[in-house]
């Protein structure tokens, strides 16, 4: 009888945490050897249909346990087009330094842990889009050749019911 319990309780798991909402989009780069090169830049084409919404854009960084800093910084720019309906809101456009929080600094992981693997959230911009194609492009902002122990980073774009 427990087992039966235990394969209901299962199985209603995976029906609850599949019911969220869905992205709008969503893609992953994954960074080889979990080595993210000086000269690599993750770069993603969103296509948005120009309508009333507003949409979070959330990067999502995972490395493992073994990244030696408490932070990442990065330069996210962000070309697309210009619409009279955005009027002075396209400040998000073109290249902007950031920093994400990995850890404190004694060390404790701020993100997701997992095994070996920590998951932090980057929330970008929440803003309307004109109809057309806007490109993310991600580049890392360390003074290194190599930055070790990224494994990839996500882009995710969500409606939201923001409205300003």
């Amino acid at each position: 009888m427990s087992f039966i319990k235990y394969c209901a309780f299962a199985v209603l798991i995976v029906m609850v945490s599949s019911c969220g909402e869905q992205p709008y989009f969503m893609k992953t780069f994954s960074f080889e050897r979990q080595i993210w090169a000086e000269k690599t830049s993750p770069e993603f084409k969103v296509d948005f249909p120009g309508d009333t919404n507003s949409y979070d854009v959330v990067f999502t960084f995972r490395t493992t346990t073994d990244y030696a800093f408490n932070n990442l910084w990065l330069y996210m720019t962000t070309q697309g087009p210009v619409c009279a309906s955005l009027g002075d809101k396209t400040a998000f456009l073109g290249r902007k330094p950031k920093e994400l929080k990995i850890a404190k600094s004694n060390g404790e992981w701020l993100g997701q842990k997992s095994g070996t693997f920590i998951e932090n959230k980057l929330y970008y911009i929440r803003s309307k889009f004109c109809k057309g194609t806007y490109t993310f492009k991600l580049e890392q902002g360390v003074t290194m050749k190599e930055l070790e122990n990224i494994t990839d980073v996500t882009i995710e774009i969500k409606p939201t019911e923001w409205d300003q």
